[in-house]
């Protein structure tokens, strides 16, 4: 065996099998930003700490987990088991206060962080106690001879976590609608929720639903079922539209992409759910079968 092809061997083992070549198994991805290895300034940051100085961080965090899983405890014992959903009430799920703290209770991302465009936006809390999420959409390619297309970005809710920082599910079996107070500027929005699921083939399993903002001085009451949510992956539309898992939502985000440059604004007063008992649609989309067979 030559030197070249030993170096080639040598970087193909992975724990997912043993290869003679470049070629990585098809059905696995990596949950990186879209297939780019692009680490986070906070990533580089904890690579520089020394150990002492990690593990510290860590016994702390531990402390703290195990005084919020007491209070968590403690509220869940007193609230009891929801097992009734009274019909048109709308549960906030996130609600702006007009305190400092709403801002970090949301993640603003733009194609400037990925290297992507020029766009920028940034979450501010209004005279009224709301949030204000504005900024400019730039639609300018970089010439980097590999983008075809630019523009993005996007307010998404921190995902909920436990005490000890593991990713857990908004079980939202119970409702059947999304319900949103905004105040937008006449331009398109997308309204994501996205999937927490064990199977790594699915995590840019993405539901995607539009809303158009009227503009203007008066506020907008958007109920969206969660019938008319269509699957995605990676942005792309998929024929084969099964119904949203309500039961395994993991985050919940709103993006601009509508291919217009210029400034924006979208007022937002809370996020939540509502149980409507007269909707029961399932999905609202044609179901594909297909004959084909995968032995």
């Amino acid at each position: 065996m030559t030197l070249h092809w030993g170096r080639l061997l040598v970087q193909n083992v992975s724990k997912r099998g043993f290869h003679s070549s470049k070629c990585r198994p098809m059905f696995h991805e990596f949950p990186d930003k879209d297939g780019q290895q692009i680490k986070s300034k906070e990533e580089r940051e904890w690579e520089k700490w020394s150990l002492k100085r990690k593990l510290l961080l860590e016994f702390n965090l531990f402390k703290e987990g195990i005084k919020e899983t007491y209070r968590n405890y403690i509220s869940e014992f007193k609230r009891g088991p929801m097992i009734v959903v009274h019909p048109h009430e709308v549960d906030v799920l996130m609600r702006f206060t007009g305190q400092p703290k709403d801002k970090d209770k949301w993640i603003v991302t733009v194609d400037q962080d990925h290297e992507m465009g020029y766009s920028s936006a940034t979450l501010d809390i209004t005279r009224d106690s709301k949030g204000m999420f504005h900024g400019f959409l730039d639609t300018k390619i970089p010439k980097d001879g590999k983008m075809t297309r630019s523009g993005f970005v996007n307010l998404r809710l921190v995902p909920p976590m436990s005490p000890f920082k593991q990713k857990i599910y908004y079980n939202w079996e119970l409702y059947t609608h999304i319900v949103l107070r905004i105040r937008g500027d006449g331009r398109v929005y997308s309204v994501n929720l996205h999937l927490e699921t064990p199977e790594d083939v699915t995590m840019y399993d993405t539901y995607h639903y539009f809303i158009w903002t009227r503009g203007g001085p008066y506020w907008q009451h958007v109920r969206i079922p969660f019938s008319k949510f269509f699957m995605a992956y990676k942005g792309r539309l998929q024929t084969s539209t099964t119904p949203l898992k309500q039961n395994s939502i993991g985050s919940f985000s709103m993006t601009l992409a509508d291919k217009i440059t210029g400034p924006f604004c979208l007022e937002i007063d809370y996020v939540g759910v509502e149980y409507d008992p007269s909707h029961i649609e399932e999905t609202a989309y044609e179901q594909y079968h297909s004959d084909l067979k995968i032995y």
